[in-house]
């Protein structure tokens, strides 16, 4: 589709402001805007290196500066990237000049590329979570010490230059999300870059974790020198009817009775499925494969990291083909954790028992997390013990006396199953995929220290949001991994169980989510239902319920 700007958006394009703040609903094209903004920044500064390399006599060599850059700093690496692949008319020649990153990944970059230089080791390791909360000692920085530490390295006057010399403009999608400590860390990169941020307070739904208010941030933005606010028109891209958009508004404002909500239901753009708790799985399985059978990318929502695994589970057992978004640690702790197993059926190093207590803390949550990697360190589970013996015991038979990687592969996607893990196969399963082509190089004749540098790399990618792939028709997540991410359907699937907080009507930041589960959709969003909603949700299922029952009698 061409890119016609709007007036609006066109003024973006042309802004000559340090700081242009750029502010629009849902859809509202900002990211869009922010690539023609940069792919236009870049084609000035490359026609004036062509002017200055016209004026040179012959003979003499010219004096160029700096071929730039645009840095796009997000919150999701994967959904800005599929905005900006689906932007590749708008930015031409200049698409391959743009560098998608998240906070942790930009971070660990400048680590992994300078620290070794300013006292920090190489390869820059990185704990995770897990790791921390578990207190076991390996080496590297915890997410929460890698921003500070780049932060240290930038001030260094020879990196600070390059960062400088590398960038034109920096983009910050989502910029009222920001924490305190992500909106300092990117004030120090290219200090005198053009800065564009993209910002909705309305679709601001990490204020509780991460204690912000967006409002503030916005007025913040704006406060600095030269800054310039543009606000695009109330028109969506992603769904140009407009209809989902009018009734995402009407929830977020609480207007459970506007017209806007009963058009999206009568037009079946607004679709709610109450079924039994028992059956929701079965639900969601047959709307998906409705939709897919329509040729439609489905977006499937749940309320937090451990029902979208279990949901997952279900998906594959229904023959559903799907991504799990969001699980990056519990995928980078996976491969750590069969990597030490396959290390010590080589060499007979220790750390395996540590890796798998780590994995385990990673997907599972509150108490059942701490006993079942207790029972793991402290080899207090009998049962456990015996299947981890069976498991050694079937990958020392696959290296000794030599190398079998298919064996060894078979044995440690087996490994799930057997020891017990109660969910997150699909990350299990992934993991296995990324070991198996680390560990080719052991065929090639490269000892287990090449695989295990592979393997470090890998992890810190997938926990710092560096790794991306091409995404799956049918994707799964948590509520909080909606930013950013749209389909053609997108399936909201409600639990009885939800903890949304303190907060009571009118639901002043939870009917954010409200408004950014709405407006993912570009065509239908279903909301699948239980027996007992939350009353987060409440009011606008039963509205849409009303509204369907009196078109229909």
């Amino acid at each position: 589709m061409a890119y016609n700007p709007s007036d609006e958006q066109q003024a973006v394009i042309n802004s000559q402001a340090p700081i242009t703040v750029v502010l629009g609903g849902a859809g509202a094209g900002k990211t869009t805007t922010a690539a023609a903004a940069a792919a236009q920044r870049l084609a000035v500064l490359d026609e004036r290196r062509a002017a200055i390399r016209r004026a040179t006599p012959f003979g003499v060599r010219a004096v160029l500066p700096a071929r730039k850059r645009v840095l796009f700093m997000s919150f999701s690496k994967t959904a800005v990237s599929q905005i900006i692949d689906r932007s590749a008319s708008v930015l031409g020649a200049q698409r391959n000049r743009i560098d998608v990153v998240t906070f942790h990944g930009l971070a660990w970059r400048i680590l992994n590329d300078f620290g070794r230089h300013y006292g920090i080791a190489h390869p820059v390791r990185v704990r995770s979570q897990a790791e921390t909360d578990l207190g076991i000692a390996t080496a590297g920085l915890s997410y929460a010490e890698l921003m500070p530490a780049a932060q240290q390295v930038l001030r260094v006057p020879a990196v600070a230059s390059y960062y400088q010399d590398r960038y034109a403009v920096v983009i910050c999608d989502e910029f009222q999300d920001t924490s305190d400590a992500e909106w300092a860390f990117m004030q120090d990169i290219a200090p005198s870059a053009r800065r564009i941020l993209l910002g909705d307070a309305n679709q601001c739904i990490y204020a509780g974790m991460k204690k912000i208010d967006p409002a503030l941030r916005v007025a913040g933005a704006l406060a600095q020198p030269g800054a310039e606010q543009i606000v695009l028109p109330p028109r969506s891209f992603r769904d140009p009817s407009g209809v989902l958009p009018a009734a995402a508004q009407a929830a977020l404002e609480r207007q459970f009775s506007h017209p806007a909500i009963t058009e999206a239901v009568l037009g079946r753009r607004l679709v709610v499925h109450r079924t039994q708790a028992s059956d929701a799985a079965a639900e969601v399985i047959s709307t998906i494969a409705g939709e897919r059978a329509a040729g439609n990318t489905v977006c499937v929502f749940t309320h937090t990291h451990a029902a979208t695994s279990d949901l997952s589970a279900l998906l594959t057992e229904g023959a559903i083909n799907h991504e799990q978004v969001g699980f990056s640690e519990a995928l980078g702790n996976a491969l750590q954790a069969q990597f030490m197993l396959l290390r010590w059926a080589l060499t007979g190093a220790t750390g395996g028992r540590e890796a798998l207590a780590v994995y385990v803390k990673s997907i599972l949550r509150g108490r059942q997390a701490k006993d079942v990697a207790d029972a793991i360190l402290r080899k207090s589970h009998a049962p456990l013990e015996e299947a981890l013996k069976g498991v050694t015991g079937d990958l020392h038979a696959c290296t000794s006396p030599s190398l079998d990687l298919e064996r060894v592969h078979h044995v440690l996607l087996s490994a799930h199953k057997r020891l017990g893990f109660p969910r997150d196969v699909e990350t299990w399963d992934l993991a296995g995929q990324y070991l198996r082509r680390a560990a080719r190089a052991l065929e090639s004749g490269r000892g287990i220290e090449a695989v295990e540098d592979e393997i470090a790399r890998l992890r810190a990618d997938t926990l710092v949001g560096l790794a991306s792939s091409r995404a799956k028709p049918v994707q799964v997540m948590n509520l909080h991994q909606t930013k950013g991410r749209e389909a053609d359907a997108t399936v909201l699937l409600l639990q009885e169980d939800e903890y949304h907080g303190r907060e009571q009507e009118p639901f002043p930041t939870g009917s954010r989510l409200l408004y950014v589960c709405l407006t993912r959709a570009r065509q239908t969003a279903h909301v699948i239902v239980p027996d007992v909603v939350h009353p987060l949700w409440l009011p606008l299922v039963n509205a849409c319920i009303e509204i369907g029952n009196s078109a229909d009698g």
